[in-house]
């Protein structure tokens, strides 16, 4: 049973802090009742975000949650009906989570999928790679009244080679007592193995904190603050470093406390009231900045922005965004539940079932310059859920009474970019266990003393079009990571057909395929070339069609070029090819 497990030894404990990609996968989509496998969104963070479909045996309604494996890979996956793994496998006796008059609806009746959001969590075993422990919060209804009742508890074996996946219990009552509607949230303990989970008692200022170890889960219960009065469903969230614990739902206004991540206790409690016409709106989200400076509240209409750094948080609010209705999302419009992905971006769910999403692409920036972009992709069909997921790349706190592991903080490198027009590009670190110190090295050597940068968040303006090997080393006192992604420039939007010699238009881009060039005389041969990131010629040939096939290429970036009879380049573009 899991609470036998023996203490792990150093080695492993050190293997805790690399590559924890547990959030790497989130996975939407809605089954109607006539419909034998559900649709699938995938999003996968691995360089960059990828987007894509199929069909999956489990439904997704409002309540979700998922874990991947340290390398990224979809280990399991619920609904708050049963546990599924990552390739659409029952586990053993999962079914019936949630015992209750909403889970006879809503996974019985119509099989689409638990109904509550942000009511679930799931974390592996301190130490265990083949057991995984959800936690999640069921409705109750007695015929009058609707609530959220009892923290429930449900632990899942995993074989190795997938051959035996079971439940080892389930549903066992954590706490027995009304939970409000702004969820459950976890963060890592001090000494960088185990999980402190919080949730809140309903309508009051009660907080209950659960210590999740190897060997025991414990439950203590603390009195702190304003009480929540008004039972709006909303989020909470922790900062990406722990040490601080924000709530917030429209109604019940933003809560701020700092946690203690050796004993689990809450303090300085900070209410910062936010007056306006959202307070009869009935949910809203919250969510940080990866490097902590910026906390986000969303309520339905509007985004704000807090300082975490100013010395009066509640004065800082900043509205960085207001919504616009659009005819092609219309119920897609408002601006609710909030989740920092792995990229350092935030993503937003809008309240009904939708096609739409929302995103913050810079929220590392004050103001508008964070960036929010409404429906700012829309998929084949609905979705609902979001994921809530804690930090996983979060390590022990160094030299403080619980950092008793050998646990060390060796950073580990991430990056995005943003481009800026022309070749200007914005470099945002996402690196995580506590780097120092950033050197970049933009592949760029024309550029001379600019080629690199010790800033943590850099712009860099490239000499030329081209594909460059940029590189991020952070480095701390136990040592260094380096993340090297290849960046695409050219001098006209990736969206749009790209010339060198006016007149001669490539199009389109992204392809799943075909590539077509207009502008040169009628019949007149091109020579085409195609090279991989790697500068590697992947196809060369010569043609008079106007089109080429790249669909028996894998899916990548590639460069292309163009060139006429007489060996001139005649069109160059960055393409992704796609197999969407």
């Amino acid at each position: 049973m899991w609470k036998n497990i023996l203490v792990i030894t150093l080695s492993a404990s050190i293997n805790l802090l690399h590559a924890q990609k547990q959030d790497n996968v989130w996975v939407f989509g809605y089954k109607y009742s006539d419909q034998i496998l559900a649709n699938g969104i995938y999003f996968e963070f691995d360089d960059s975000l990828s987007i894509s479909y199929a069909q999956k045996p489990m439904s997704l309604f409002d309540s979700y949650a998922s874990i991947c494996d340290s390398s990224g890979n979809l280990l399991l996956l619920s609904n708050g009906c049963y546990v599924e793994t990552g390739m659409g496998g029952y586990v053993e006796n999962s079914y019936g989570l949630n015992p209750g008059y909403l889970s006879g609806v809503h996974c019985y009746d119509d099989s689409s999928g638990y109904n509550i959001p942000q009511n679930m969590l799931m974390l592996a075993e301190p130490g265990s790679t083949t057991t995984f422990h959800l936690f999640h919060i069921r409705h109750t209804f007695d015929g009058q009244t609707a609530y959220l009742d009892d923290l429930l508890h449900t632990a899942i074996h995993i074989s190795i080679d997938n051959d035996y996946d079971t439940t080892i219990y389930k549903n066992q009552v954590l706490i027995n007592d009304s939970i409000d509607g702004d969820g459950i949230h976890a963060v890592r303990h001090a000494n960088g193995r185990d999980w402190w989970i919080v949730v809140a008692k309903y309508l009051s200022n009660i907080y209950y904190t659960i210590l999740f170890t190897p060997d025991v889960t414990t439950v203590q219960q603390q009195m702190i603050g304003l009480p929540n009065l008004q039972g709006a469903f909303g989020e909470l969230a922790f900062s990406p470093d722990g040490t601080k614990l924000a709530r917030f739902n429209p109604r019940d206004d933003l809560r701020i406390f700092d946690f203690d991540r050796c004993t689990g206790v809450l303090s300085n409690p900070v209410y910062i009231p936010v007056e306006d016409n959202a307070d009869n709106e009935l949910a809203g989200g919250l969510a940080f900045s990866a490097d902590g400076r910026y906390l986000y509240a969303s309520e339905v209409k509007r985004i704000l922005q807090f300082d975490m750094l100013a010395a009066d948080v509640g004065a800082s609010k900043t509205v960085v965004a207001e919504r616009v209705l659009s005819p092609d999302c219309s119920l897609g419009s408002s601006i609710i539940f909030l989740e920092l992905a792995p990229d350092g971006r935030i993503y937003c769910r809008p309240g009904a079932g939708q096609w739409c999403m929302h995103r913050l692409a810079r929220p590392e920036l004050a103001g508008t310059a964070a960036d929010f972009v409404q429906y700012y992709y829309k998929f084949d069909f609905n979705y609902k859920n979001l994921p809530h997921f804690p930090n996983f790349r979060l390590g022990p706190v160094d030299g403080s009474a619980c950092d008793t592991l050998g646990l060390d903080n060796h950073p580990l490198a991430g990056w995005r970019y943003d481009k800026t027009g022309g070749l200007g590009v914005d470099f945002t670190s996402v690196s995580w266990y506590e780097p120092t110190e950033w050197l970049w090295d933009f592949d760029d050597p024309a550029s001379g003393a600019a080629n690199q940068s010790a800033e943590r968040n850099p712009a860099h303006t490239f000499s030329a079009p081209g594909a460059y090997e940029v590189c991020l080393t952070v480095s701390n006192q136990y040592g260094s990571d380096t993340k090297c992604k290849t960046v695409w420039l050219n001098t006209v939007g990736s969206g749009s057909p790209q010339e060198a010699v006016p007149g001669v238009k490539v199009w389109p881009n992204p392809t799943t395929g075909a590539i077509y060039w207009a502008g040169l005389p009628e019949g007149e041969a091109v020579l085409i070339r195609l090279y991989n990131s790697l500068g590697m010629l992947m196809l060369e040939e010569k043609t008079r069609a106007g089109r080429i096939d790249l669909g028996h290429l894998p899916e990548s970036v590639y460069w292309l070029q163009l060139l006429s009879e007489q060996g001139q380049i005649v069109a160059y573009k960055g393409v992704f090819l796609t197999k969407q």
